[in-house]
């Protein structure tokens, strides 16, 4: 076999190796790609789904509160004789009481949207980094496929 056919041969041959580190790299980034996208559609869900349960919680608690503050008035209502200055009093309790119970749920509120906000953005930096790696892993694997075929055209020379 001559040179020449030698040559011929070897330029296929690294076509080749050129193709199947491009298809090679095609496919790692098609990889990360989806990663990346399933990262993305989980964490959504995630807090998605967080949400939702404290929502359910909180719900819980007021309906639990509501209930237990019916349940005071009426021992407190039975307990009075009705006259002007217990309806006074009651009122005033009540109003009290409704405050306090709008106090804390306004508090619960801000420390929900808190938590919320917070599992956001660690959600946000985890896929910011799953997506850097990905790249890293990705621009890795096209370094090696091009030293690869520098190393096959270097050799052929």
């Amino acid at each position: 076999m001559t040179t020449e056919q030698k040559q011929v041969k070897a330029k296929p041959a690294l076509k080749e190796v050129v193709a199947e580190g491009a298809e090679k790299l095609g496919q790692a980034s098609k990889e990360a790609q989806q990663n990346v996208t399933q990262a993305m559609s989980e964490s959504a869900e995630n807090v998605k789904a967080e949400a939702k349960e404290v929502q359910a919680d909180v719900q819980v608690q007021v309906q639990n509160l509501k209930q237990d503050l019916i349940q005071r008035l009426e021992t407190i209502k039975k307990q009075l004789n009705f006259s002007q200055k217990d309806l006074a009093e009651l009122k005033e309790f009540v109003k009290s009481e409704l405050n306090s119970v709008i106090d804390e749920l306004s508090k619960m509120g801000k420390e929900l949207k808190e938590d919320v906000s917070q599992i956001s953005v660690k959600h946000k930096d985890h896929l910011a980094e799953t997506f850097k790696r990905s790249k890293e892993h990705t621009l890795d694997v096209w370094k090696k496929v091009s030293e690869k075929s520098d190393d096959k055209s270097a050799l052929k020379s």
